[in-house]
């Protein structure tokens, strides 16, 4: 009997012990300092382009030795006066982080001619594009792109001289060998690779862009940066220059390089 007694005394000294611990626990987590971020209301959702309003908005605490480098990413609440009114380029659900890529802005002027080796010089050529063979929501400054020309004489326009031979003699030879170009199937003739700087009056991505309630226009002609070497023109940008000319700027095709390629 006594053993019963002891076994019942034990146990419940034990579910007395775990609530105490437990409500030691609740109050310690009180005491635990924390980091409040900039969240969405569970309830709200913010769409791409719509700018964000304080009501939408509430804290979201993290203990602070668990924050780690989330600070460089997520913006805190005690800065949210900075963010509010301003527009996000994707859509937010609510329960969410707002982070500081959601604020990303299109870029205000084209960046080039930095970082360059010693005697070279960089400079941005705009060129039209034939917009029938070439999507440009789907391109990026940034990317690399070729410009195609055919490697026979096209009806309507002068053949592309050769590098190092003069027009007289270039047209000799170009005409000499079109018809063998075309029997042997070649295809067009490739000048690039160039980096794209801009598309049109786009100097970042589509999403940024329509986010700030910016309009596209010019989309059919790409900004390319060109370079000089101690002083001299470098041979594709020359080449693509003769093109241009040659076909009173006439649209031209290009084709995109993949981006894990870089310039």
């Amino acid at each position: 009997m006594r053993g019963i007694q002891g076994l019942i005394l034990a146990i419940g000294l034990g579910i007395a012990g775990a609530i105490f611990n437990l409500a030691y626990l609740a109050n310690r987590s009180r005491d635990v300092e924390k980091v409040a971020f900039v969240g969405i209301k569970k309830d709200k959702v913010v769409g791409r382009g719509e700018p964000l309003a304080e009501e939408n908005l509430e804290p979201v605490e993290i203990p602070r030795q668990s924050v780690g480098n989330l600070a460089n990413f997520a913006v805190k609440w005690e800065a949210r006066a900075t963010v509010v009114s301003r527009r996000v380029w994707r859509t937010l659900e609510g329960g969410s982080l707002l982070l500081l890529a959601d604020l990303t802005t299109p870029p205000q002027e084209l960046a080039f001619g930095q970082d360059l080796p010693p005697g070279t010089e960089e400079r941005a050529w705009f060129v039209p594009v034939d917009t029938r063979r070439f999507v440009t929501s789907l391109v990026q400054p940034g990317d690399l792109v070729d410009f195609l020309v055919s490697s026979g004489p096209r009806e309507g326009l002068p053949t592309l001289a050769q590098p190092g031979k003069g027009p007289a003699e270039a047209g000799k030879v170009a005409s000499a060998g079109a018809s063998s170009h075309r029997q042997a199937g070649d295809g067009p003739e490739k000048i690039g690779p160039f980096k794209i700087l801009a598309v049109g009056n786009r100097l970042g991505s589509v999403d940024v862009m329509q986010a700030a309630k910016i309009q596209q226009f010019q989309d059919n002609v790409l900004t390319i940066a060109v370079r000089y070497e101690n002083g001299k023109l470098q041979p594709a940008a020359a080449q693509l220059d003769q093109v241009i000319n040659q076909s009173n700027a006439r649209p031209l095709i290009c084709q995109l390089h993949p981006r894990t390629e870089k310039p």
